[in-house]
């Protein structure tokens, strides 16, 4: 292994270390993975609303809004023009007594690499940034393709997870515009899906190119994960 190799190792075994030792604190986690603007933050920890952003939602008749703000939340933005709203929303709310941490310009993956994301420059807040560059934003009932690169850090959510203690009861939201797929299909192969108690879950295939994601997928991931040995709470919340 190489001199750089071995410092990529220690690095992705720090950041690992990192997420070890603030787990610690937590009895319960939400892992938001595509944070945007702060959205599922804030509508997790608060009931401050953002305009057009829904004022209800399916989660709210699983926990109580006092259950929620029992929970550690740890979110991920790979979008670097969000950086300044997410660390406001981080910092307000940690000095309010909330465990927060927000990783930026950082998207989960299967992996731990660099790489670049393709920016939605079409919609309002830009909700289709994706690490894949072919798909395709629904704006206005039309489709569009994504613009300009940016460079990002990926992290694998696989290791991250695992170092995730055996008691946390743990909720994934999951709105990665096209790189579930990936993620879903490590995180099941390791048996370490399971550990979820609840995935919410946003599907992008019908933004991907045809043949991209065989059909059918999105059946056989709820069958694997809502079974007896696996038991995650499938929740839809586009």
């Amino acid at each position: 292994m190489s001199r750089r190799s071995f410092e990529v190792e220690d690095r992705n075994q720090a950041e690992l270390e990192e997420y070890r030792a603030w787990f610690t604190m937590c009895e319960h986690v939400l892992v938001d993975l595509g944070a945007n603007r702060g959205d599922t933050i804030l509508r997790w920890l608060t009931e401050e609303t953002y305009s057009g952003r829904a004022r209800s939602s399916i989660i709210d008749e699983i926990y109580s809004l006092s259950q929620r703000q029992s929970f550690c939340v740890l979110s991920f933005e790979p979008n670097g023009i969000f950086e300044s709203k997410l660390l406001e929303i981080e910092k307000k709310l940690c000095n309010n007594g909330y465990k927060v941490k927000v990783k930026l310009r950082t998207a989960v993956s299967d992996r731990f690499a660099e790489s670049l994301i393709y920016l939605d420059d079409v919609s309002t807040y830009s909700y289709g940034t994706s690490l894949l560059s072919e798909k395709k934003v629904n704006f206005e009932g039309k489709f569009h393709a994504l613009g300009n690169e940016q460079p990002v850090t990926l992290v694998d959510l696989t290791s991250i997870l695992k170092v995730l203690p055996d008691k946390v009861e743990l909720v994934v939201k999951m709105d990665i515009e096209g790189s579930e797929y990936d993620v879903l299909r490590s995180l099941i192969s390791t048996g370490i899906a399971c550990k979820m108690n609840i995935l919410i879950v946003e599907y992008h295939a019908h933004k991907l190119r045809k043949g991209t994601v065989p059909k059918g997928v999105n059946e056989a991931i709820e069958w694997i994960l809502e079974s007896k040995k696996c038991g995650v709470r499938i929740v839809h919340d586009d």
